[in-house]
C-alpha cells in the first residue's frame, strides 16, 4: 500500500490553518472569481506590509465561516486531518479553491496527501515563489500559480532574486502569472531585476500591485514607476490594486 493511501498515516497528517470563508477573489488574472480561501499558518517571511499577522501569532484555533459568503465565523481547532479539511470544504458550493497564506508551501507534505483527494476542484495556488523544491512536488495538482516577488524595498527582507529566478523557472511551464508588491520606494536596482524577469519569461503576465492603503500622493509615484514598466512591456504587465479592500470583502 502506497503511504498516502494509509488511513493511519492520513490520520496522523495534520495542516495548521488560520481560516476557511468564501468571498471574491480581489487579486490577480482571477480577480472578481467567486473562490473558497484555505489559508494555511506560517511563513518564514516577515513583509512589511503583510496583511495577515496571525500568520506569526501563537494562535491555537482556526475559524471557519459557518454559511458561505455570509463572513460569519465559528472557531474550529488549529489542525485539520485531510478528511476533516474536506469535510469542511463540503459546506461551500464553490469548486474553486485559493491555497493562501501565510505560505501554504511550508506545508507541502500535507498538501502531497490532501491535493490528490480533491475531485473536480480548480486550484489556485498563491505563494511567496522562494519554495522552489517544495513546488515542484505538488505542481501538478495545482490550476494557476500566483506567483510573488518579494521587493526589498517594501518587504523589508533579504533580496530573493535567485530563488524566484529559479520558481519561475518552474511555473512558466504551466499555468501563472506574477504578482509584485510595491510601494513609493521601488529602487531603481530593483527595476531593473524586475525588467530582466519579464524579459527572460515573455508570456508570463506581470502584475503590479501597489501596497495599500497608499496616500494619493504616494499613489502617483507608483504610478510613475509603472509607467516604466508599460512602456517598454506593455503586453506583460498590469497595474490591479487589491479590489476586494475597495469592496469591503473579505
Amino acid at each position: 500500500m502506497l503511504r498516502g493511501q494509509d488511513p493511519l498515516f492520513l490520520e496522523c497528517m495534520k495542516s495548521k490553518l488560520i481560516e476557511i470563508f468564501s468571498s471574491i477573489q480581489g487579486e490577480g488574472l482571477w480577480i472578481g472569481k467567486p473562490q473558497v480561501f484555505v489559508r494555511f499558518k506560517g511563513c518564514r517571511l516577515q513583509c512589511s506590509y503583510c496583511d495577515t499577522p496571525l500568520t506569526h501569532a501563537a494562535i491555537f484555533q482556526s475559524r471557519v465561516e459557518k454559511k458561505p459568503f455570509s463572513g460569519i465565523f465559528q472557531s474550529q481547532p488549529l489542525e485539520y486531518t485531510v478528511d476533516q479539511l474536506n469535510c469542511e470544504l463540503q459546506n461551500f458550493s464553490v469548486r474553486s479553491l485559493a491555497l493562501t497564506g501565510g505560505e501554504p508551501l511550508e506545508q507541502v507534505d500535507f498538501l502531497q496527501e490532501w491535493l490528490p483527494t480533491l475531485n473536480g476542484y480548480e486550484i489556485l495556488l498563491e505563494t511567496s515563489g522562494i519554495e522552489v523544491a517544495a513546488y515542484e512536488k505538488i505542481a501538478s495538482f495545482i490550476s494557476i500559480t500566483s506567483m510573488d516577488i518579494k521587493i526589498p524595498s517594501a518587504t523589508k527582507e533579504k533580496p530573493c532574486w535567485d530563488l524566484h529566478y529559479q520558481f519561475l523557472k518552474l511555473t512558466a511551464k504551466k499555468s501563472c502569472y506574477v504578482k509584485i508588491v510595491y510601494d513609493e520606494n521601488l529602487l531603481l536596482e530593483e527595476k531593473k531585476e524586475i525588467a530582466a524577469l519579464i524579459d527572460a519569461y515573455p508570456p508570463v503576465i506581470f502584475i503590479f500591485q501597489p501596497v495599500s492603503p497608499l496616500r494619493q500622493r504616494n499613489l502617483k509615484i507608483c504610478f510613475n514607476h509603472f509607467d516604466y514598466f508599460s512602456k517598454n512591456f506593455s503586453q506583460q504587465v498590469r497595474l490591479i490594486p487589491q479590489v476586494h479592500k475597495f469592496l469591503s470583502i473579505l
